[in-house]
């Protein structure tokens, strides 16, 4: 970007930030820290990890799309309209994140990865769009293991090709900023075909073999830093009681008991949901929690993207659950949902535009006037039990 967009974006900024700041302070991003931000946790022992509200990235491995690729999708996408609705409609792929670690960098403290399985390698290793226009492949796809990318074929360039890559990423800065608030990340595991004419990689299912892979690399790169469903669980007879029931002998650790630590849960429901709980009840030695159990007893994590009024989540959370939500889903008009995913409570929303990555042209983005983008949950908490001190993380 030259010196003169730069500047045009840079006013675009200020201009949109000021509007923000006026009707949503709690959406806006001062340019420096406020000097009156606490730099020393405290009284982070008196609240659980549930009782904050953290904002996170979708997608967050997702680069920015070449334009010779949205413009070819937009030459199919008006010669086949079904396409667009099959989820390569190229107005809603525009959009992409800087690498983990400078979102981390930034306080983001949530982050989600799409995951495909790849046992033998070189799946994904030579994707239709970059033979047909021409592009370079995306690197690091040769070797077997799970492989993070938006959508095959189309959208297959990320920050971190690959899972065990973007965990290391994350651990690494994580080992350079000891005392960080937890960090949670979804996996949302892809086995979808594209339509024809486009589904050409045959793709891997995440059958028992492929779910107990993951739990390993999970394990391996994250070890004890990885806050597990029996560590939450606790002596508690399942996990919805752990979480919901006080004096069960389980429920959340505390914020300062879950810094430095990362939680890992599936955002995908139905049927991989009960293959991953196959042989593992109330998830009973895995990695992972689960995104559905609304009604279930592995039910601590629940996923509801659309917020709604709010009011649904708002209840879950006062049960107990922990919750993730988004504050966009329409890249092209983002907003109508942000002010009610903020007001649910839920311990996460995620946006396409988080904290230093403003749409270009409108400036709208999510986030906290923070060095970290956490603050105490509006919805559980009180400020008798959580204060601004205890959603920081030590100064640099």
């Amino acid at each position: 970007m030259g010196a003169a967009k730069r500047a045009i974006g840079s006013v675009r900024w200020a201009v949109a930030a000021m509007v923000v700041a006026v009707v949503a302070v709690a959406c806006t991003v001062p340019t420096s820290t406020p000097p009156t931000e606490p730099s020393v946790p405290v009284g982070d022992d008196a609240i659980g990890l549930n009782q904050l509200q953290y904002l996170g990235s979708h997608n967050s491995y997702k680069t920015q799309p070449s334009f010779g690729l949205l413009a070819a999708l937009g030459l199919g996408s008006a010669a086949v309209p079904e396409l667009a609705g099959s989820g390569l409609d190229p107005a809603q792929l525009n959009y992409g994140h800087r690498p983990l670690t400078q979102q981390l960098d930034s306080g983001i403290r949530s982050f989600e990865l799409d995951i495909w399985a790849d046992p033998t390698g070189g799946r994904f290793a030579a994707p239709l769009a970059a033979q047909l226009l021409g592009q370079p492949y995306p690197p690091g796809m040769d070797d077997p293991g799970f492989k993070v990318l938006h959508i095959q074929e189309i959208d297959y360039l990320s920050t971190c090709p690959t899972l065990v890559g973007c965990l290391e990423e994350m651990t690494a800065w994580s080992d350079a900023h000891p005392g960080h608030l937890p960090i949670t990340i979804n996996l949302e595991l892809k086995q979808d075909p594209l339509p024809s004419p486009f589904d050409v990689t045959p793709i891997q299912e995440f059958d028992a073999a492929q779910l107990d892979a993951l739990d390993a690399d999970v394990a391996a790169v994250l070890g004890d830093r990885l806050i597990t469903p029996d560590e939450v669980r606790g002596s508690a007879p399942d996990l919805r009681t752990a979480v919901t029931t006080a004096g069960s002998g389980g429920g959340w650790p505390t914020v300062a008991d879950s810094r430095g630590r990362f939680l890992l849960f599936l955002d995908n429901a139905g049927q991989l949901a009960t293959r991953y709980l196959d042989g593992h009840p109330s998830l009973q030695g895995r990695a992972l929690f689960t995104s559905d159990g609304f009604s279930r007893p592995d039910g601590a994590v629940l996923k509801v993207n659309d917020p709604g009024d709010g009011s649904a989540i708002a209840a879950l959370v006062q049960q107990g659950f922990l919750v993730r939500t988004r504050a966009d889903a329409d890249v092209v008009n983002p907003g109508p949902d942000r002010a009610a995913a903020l007001a649910s409570g839920a311990q996460m929303v995620h946006t396409d535009f988080p904290a230093g990555e403003p749409q270009l042209g409108t400036g709208y983005q999510v986030a906290f006037p923070t060095r970290v983008q956490a603050r105490c949950n509006p919805v559980n908490t009180t400020p008798a039990t959580c204060t601004a001190a205890a959603a920081v993380e030590p100064a640099a």
